[in-house]
């Protein structure tokens, strides 16, 4: 789904250095048809992943290990936020959470969340995406978007949740995994770059399982990487609007890092910028905020204000 600024806040962005012990996020109280988005590497006992698409031909030159899970590979990383990394702060109206901005291409991404528990209206339809990706965000890279995540759909009381990967502009609408995904199931996700090919993998830390996928995307830059609660947008082609948020009360990420240059960093690593994103309506009800990054500068928590 496509980062959309607030026009009217679009010419607020404020840029702040953070100092180097950030306050940590507000705690979470709990855990579609919409078009949404730990490190664990080093582990002996990997999980088997059901894979759809296809690997990198033996002619591409996949890096080591080339057999990837819901994990980047390891590498060499800074552990914690820099005191002296470029932060902004923007708002848009369906999205909220972090993008790392960054001059070179990121490799891998992963992310960690807890499916929440949502309160769907009794009558109506309300949704929530939660995912990682590259690309999307305003800028160079925004031709392209690469992401895989979970869903919550609300119709009429009803939930349905599911698990999804998408690639734009290839994909119409997200891609379904064959995974099950309920309330309080502990979710790891990644995407990594290997070869000429992405590889995009879900695992459902409680029931074990999990699932990846090979896909192509022409023309990405892999520039920006994001952790996002979304709005989805529902109603396409005919009728595109943003969804109604189902009411969530908080989703907090952790293990939310990336690989550049073949070191990873967390979202608060000086090497790249971070862009905090708040969800607000276009007249500037807010909807959902993040909040500050946890002390390890990999975790933040997005609290819901309003449908």
């Amino acid at each position: 789904m496509r980062f959309a600024k607030r026009g009217a806040l679009a010419r607020w962005l404020v840029v702040v250095m953070l100092l180097a012990a950030c306050a940590p996020g507000p705690a979470p109280t709990g855990s579609g048809g919409a078009t949404p988005g730990s490190l664990v590497p080093g582990s002996s006992a990997r999980p088997s992943v059901a894979g759809t698409g296809k690997p990198p031909s033996a002619s591409q030159s996949a890096p080591s290990p080339a057999t990837l899970h819901a994990g980047c590979p390891a590498t060499a990383s800074n552990a914690g936020p820099s005191s002296r990394q470029r932060s902004l702060h923007a708002a848009t109206t369906n999205w909220s959470g972090y993008v790392a901005r960054a001059s070179k291409a990121f490799s891998c991404i992963q992310g960690r969340w807890t499916q929440p528990n949502l309160t769907c209206p009794a009558r109506g339809n309300a949704s929530l995406a939660i995912w990682i990706g590259f690309d999307g965000e305003t800028g160079p890279s925004r031709t392209t978007l690469e992401q895989i995540g979970t869903n919550t759909d609300c119709q009429d009381g009803l939930a349905r949740m599911f698990a999804w990967f998408e690639i734009l502009p290839h994909d119409r609408f997200e891609q379904e995994l064959q995974l099950e995904i309920r309330t309080g199931d502990r979710i790891v996700a990644s995407i990594a770059f290997v070869g000429a090919s992405y590889h995009l993998v879900l695992e459902n830390l409680t029931t074990g399982q999990a699932e990846g996928t090979w896909q192509h995307s022409p023309g990405s830059r892999r520039l920006t990487a994001e952790w996002v609660v979304e709005a989805p947008t529902v109603g396409c082609p005919s009728n595109c609007q943003v969804a109604s948020l189902a009411p969530f009360g908080a989703v907090s990420f952790s293990a939310a890092r990336v690989i550049l240059t073949g070191k990873t960093g967390p979202i608060g690593d000086g090497r790249w910028t971070r862009v905090r994103l708040d969800l607000e309506s276009r007249s500037g009800l807010v909807k959902a905020r993040p909040g500050s990054l946890a002390k390890d500068g990999a975790g933040f928590a997005v609290a819901w204000h309003h449908r």
